[in-house]
Parts: C-alpha cells; sequence; structure tokens
C-alpha cells in the first residue's frame, strides 16, 4: 500500500459493512454511471437487519435450488470461446455474507486471523483498500495500490536481489476448495492449528453454495467482498509457505510478494529460489490450487520483467503517442495499430491508454475553430470585408464507417475495454451529419457486437450511446435484463428471488438502480469517471504535490 492508504483491516466492523455495501465495491466491474446500487443495498439491509437467515426463506425453499438466482454476465475474453464468469451478486445473499463477515464478534476474528497470516518476508498486498474520497476513476485507488506495492516494489528490490520467480494460479478463485475456509480459521497443519471448528467458515461455506445453485467449489467473481474471503484462503497458504520454508532450512535471504494470485519470490541463490518454488508448489497443491505453466519462470532480468509486457510495448512505441501530437497521419491508421497490438497483448490495460489517448485526439480534432474569412464585394469600389468563422474539421485517413468496424473488432475481441472502443466510436458517428449514414453505421456495429451468445457488456455500453434515439422512437433493441431497467421496463426481475419470504422484498424496487439525473444527462458520446488513463500505469502527483516537492527542493 501507499503511505497513505488504509485497507479494509483499519475499519471498525460498522465501517467495514459499510464500504461493502457502497455501490463500487458492489460490482467490481465498471458500469455506465447511471448504475448506482446504494440504494438498493440499503433497502435489503433495512429489510433483514438482523433476522437470521434461515428464518428469512420460505418453507422448504433454498436459493441453492433456483436458477438466476445472481445476474451472470458472461465475458468473451478472446472474442471466441474464453468466457470469464462475472456476477451481479443477489443483493440478499450479498447482504447476508457481508453481515456474517462483518458482524461485531466475527470481524474481530477475521482482523485476527489476517494478524496471524502475516509474516516475516512475505507480503500480502490484495487486501481492499479504502478510497479518501471519491476515486476520480473506476478502482483508481486499487490500481494505485497494486503498482506501488507489487511493480514498484518489485523494481525497488532488483537493488537486493538478482533472481526474481514468476507464477500465477490458473482459475484462482474457480478452483477454491471450500473446505479450506474450515483449515484457515483452524490454521490447520501450522504452529497454531486449532481443534475446534469456528461456525463463520461454516457459514462462508452455505453462503458460497447458495450464490452458485448448491456447487461446492469456487468463488464467485464480480464484488470486493468475494475477493476479500478469497484473500482469507489466500493468506492462509501465505502462512503454510512461511512455515514450510522454515522446515526446509531455506538459509538464503529471499522476499516473496503476493498480489492476489500472483507471486513474486526474490532470491540471490538461484537453487535455493528453485527450492522455494517447488515449497510454494507443494503448498498450492494441497489446496487444489494449480501453477499457471505459460506464467511461470526464474528471471535475471528483474526491472524489465517486474513490469507487465504490455505496458513495456507500450512505453517502448512512445514517440508513437507522444503528448505533443502524433506520428500517425490518419485515425484509421491509429486504430489498426492497436487493433494489431490488442491481439498481442488482449484485455490488458495498455489497450485503454491506448483508446483514450486516440480519443483525446479524435475530441480534440472535431473541436470548432475560429478561421478569418475575407469576402471580396462583386461592386466595383466595395472594400472587402473580413470577419471570424467557426468550423469544425473532417475526420481524415479513412470513412467513419470504416474507422467503425476496427473499433467494433476491438470491442469484440477485447472485451473488459469494450467501454473505450465504443467511446472512440461514439465520437466519431456523432461527428457525421447525415442521421441516416449515422443510424445505418449503429445498426451495423450492433449487429455484429450483440448477434453473438456473451455480449451481454457490450449491450450495456452500446445502450450507453444510443439511449437519447432509442427514447425518441419509443423502443430499445437491447434484451440484457439490466438495459431493460435503462429503458423504462418496470416489470423486469434482476434476481430470482423465489426462496425468500414476501415480506422481504416490498422493498425491492429493480428501478431503483438507475439514476434518473445522470441518465438524462446521457449524450450520444460515451461517457465515464476517468483521469487520464495514463494515470491507470503511472501515477501522476497533483499540482499541490508538485508545489509542494518544488518548495522542499529550494535551497
Amino acid at each position: 500500500m501507499t503511505e497513505n492508504t488504509k485497507n479494509i483491516l483499519s475499519l471498525n466492523h460498522t465501517e467495514a459493512m459499510d464500504f461493502f455495501l457502497k455501490s463500487e465495491q458492489y460490482h467490481g466491474f465498471e458500469l455506465p454511471e447511471y448504475f448506482v446500487f446504494d440504494d438498493l443495498l440499503q433497502n435489503v439491509k433495512n429489510a433483514v437487519g438482523k433476522t437470521p437467515y434461515e428464518e428469512c426463506l420460505q418453507e422448504g425453499m433454498s436459493p441453492e435450488q433456483l436458477s438466476d438466482v445472481n445476474l451472470d454476465i458472461l465475458l468473451n475474453k478472446d472474442g471466441r470461446y474464453a468466457v470469464r464468469p462475472i456476477i451481479l451478486a443477489n443483493p440478499f445473499l450479498y447482504y447476508f455474507l457481508v453481515r456474517e463477515i462483518c458482524n461485531e464478534q466475527s470481524w474481530t476474528v477475521v482482523k485476527q486471523l489476517f494478524e496471524t497470516f502475516t509474516v516475516p518476508h512475505i507480503t500480502s498486498c490484495a487486501l481492499p483498500v479504502i478510497p479518501k474520497t471519491k476515486e476520480p476513476f473506476h478502482k483508481s485507488t486499487t490500481i494505485l495500490n497494486w503498482w506501488n506495492t507489487l511493480e514498484q516494489r518489485s523494481i525497488e528490490l532488483s537493488l537486493d536481489y538478482r533472481y526474481m520467480f514468476v507464477t500465477d494460479i490458473t482459475n484462482c478463485y474457480g478452483s477454491v476448495n471450500p473446505q479450506a475456509f474450515d483449515w484457515a480459521f483452524s490454521f490447520k497443519d501450522t504452529e497454531f492449528e486449532q481443534k475446534t471448528k469456528n461456525p463463520i467458515a461454516k457459514n462462508i461455506q452455505k453462503f458460497l453454495r447458495a450464490f452458485q445453485q448448491g456447487r461446492n467449489i469456487g468463488i464467485p467473481q464480480g464484488s470486493a467482498i468475494f475477493d476479500f474471503i478469497g484473500e482469507i484462503i489466500l493468506g492462509y497458504s501465505d502462512l503454510l509457505l512461511h512455515e514450510a520454508i522454515k522446515r526446509e532450512g531455506i538459509k538464503a535471504p529471499y522476499e516473496i510478494i503476493r498480489y492476489r494470485d500472483d507471486y513474486r519470490i526474490f532470491c540471490n541463490d538461484k537453487d535455493e529460489l528453485e527450492k522455494i518454488s517447488y515449497i510454494l508448489q507443494h503448498v498450492l497443491e494441497s489446496l487444489n490450487f494449480r501453477m499457471n505453466s505459460k506464467k511461470t519462470k526464474i528471471s535475471d532480468s528483474i526491472v524489465t520483467d517486474a513490469v507487465k509486457p504490455d505496458k513495456l510495448a507500450y512505453i517502448y512505441n512512445t514517440p508513437i503517442f507522444n503528448k505533443k501530437g502524433c506520428d500517425f497521419d490518419s485515425f484509421e491508421k491509429h486504430l489498426l495499430y492497436i487493433l494489431l497490438f490488442a491481439r498481442q497483448y488482449p484485455d490488458s490495460g495498455s489497450i485503454k491508454t491506448m483508446l483514450s489517448d486516440i480519443d483525446k485526439r479524435i475530441e480534440d480534432w472535431l473541436k470548432p475553430y475560429e478561421e478569418e474569412v475575407t469576402t471580396i464585394p462583386i461592386i466595383e469600389g466595395g472594400k472587402p470585408k473580413t470577419e471570424k468563422v467557426m468550423k469544425q474539421r473532417r475526420l481524415i485517413g479513412g470513412s467513419i464507417r470504416a474507422m467503425s468496424a476496427v473499433c467494433a473488432q476491438i470491442a469484440l475481441e477485447n472485451v473488459s475495454c469494450c467501454h473505450y472502443a465504443l467511446r472512440v466510436f461514439s465520437r466519431m458517428v456523432d461527428s457525421l451529419k447525415d442521421e441516416k449514414e449515422k443510424s445505418a453505421i449503429i445498426s451495423l456495429v450492433y449487429s455484429k457486437l450483440c448477434n453473438q451468445p456473451n455480449s451481454d457488456y457490450n449491450q450495456l455500453w452500446l445502450q450507453n450511446m444510443t439511449y437519447q434515439r432509442d427514447k425518441k422512437k419509443g423502443t430499445s433493441p437491447y434484451k440484457v435484463r439490466l438495459c431493460r431497467v435503462v429503458a423504462g421496463d418496470k416489470n423486469v426481475e434482476l434476481w430470482n428471488n423465489g426462496w425468500l419470504k414476501p415480506q422481504f422484498l416490498s422493498d425491492l424496487h429493480a428501478n431503483g438502480i438507475i439514476d434518473e439525473k445522470t441518465l438524462k444527462k446521457v449524450t450520444p458520446v460515451i461517457t465515464f469517471r476517468e483521469r487520464r488513463a495514463y494515470d491507470n500505469q503511472f501515477y501522476l502527483p497533483t499540482e499541490e504535490e508538485i508545489r509542494k516537492s518544488e518548495t522542499i527542493a529550494t535551497f
């Protein structure tokens, strides 16, 4: 963490509950700004309160028996067959899980748990971090924490160590063995082992089965609370690893940094480093985890291997994207470059940076500009008249239809970056004067992106672009349940709550997740909260921080 950043464990139990019940923690993936879940979660909290879970169930019913308990969103990772499932969790089950973790007694146990998991020479830096204020862009505090505690710290350790072992866990959350919660809470196979089982572990297992239609494997993805309980298992693995290294008598100095399921191990002795890597493999295997062989290696070039390959490629090509201009003479060439880069580094953070760069370039190019125009009168003896006229440039280097096709392909193949690609697309199309051509291009892009399986995320952002147009027509082409809520359908059931007693559902209104004021301000050009995307990769100091540093440096 950065010096002034606090993590979730710095909060008391009521503060921790409030943190997890915030909209931005409820959905870890970015949504259009008019989706806000604070009121919904508060209504659930008020309705349920301290009522025991079992007393909220309809007789003979359980969420494990039902489908569509959560709102599932499958992200197409490669535009083909690889998918990453995320969920918009059932708000009642979400509240029950948060309440289980954050009641006063449980929170004391959980904090003590992580204290025990904190061991010498192993640093975990993935606990949820607390934003100081409203975040300038989605998950900015988390991104900055990752940059400081993993990437920057790794580069710093290159001064102390010669070698670095890198690996991560294949399908980490999907592979979690629920029984491991019993082991973690009782510190099984460690010097702190307890004979009694903790009821918190059993309740976590119960709610995980409820989220997953009775499946007794894995942890869902999509919310901060799931990341947190995942850290319970991974923190336990840190303790197991520490004690195993001690038992093996490793003498060489070493340092381990773990960010969620990403591991970096530093050592000056290559043989000892390999021993530690085998110990780690054994520990992970005991918890049903597997190392990702494609991402596992020993490096003697720590500085460069500490940085993501896509970021290095972006840095290497910085002259192309210099902040004073662009070396591409057309927007289409620029977009094609991004498409090719994205195929080499799919769904990477640098794609967002590049798409933000070209979006800013297009935005600046399309700004109206003032030009002096001189008119020479036809009448003999008349004086020339000079006046200032506002003009607007047209996009150069390819038709907007062709460039829209490139944007659509980028969005199709890089779903986590689709809103960045679609923002560029929306800005280009909005610059057209021909309304028929606008409609034609939008329809073609819609067909390309939405007439395929697992297109929910693309539809959410396309609707952000076409909302005003759809409203005028009085129709909406989007079938995704969240999109139907945006379109004003008051009969949409986002979650199957047939397992709950009816009295708890009276204040649950799906339409309450839409901020109407924000929705009214939606334009044909997609917007979302964002500082310059460069900030996603590197921390840029504020003007105040720069002034302070200049003052300190003055002598």
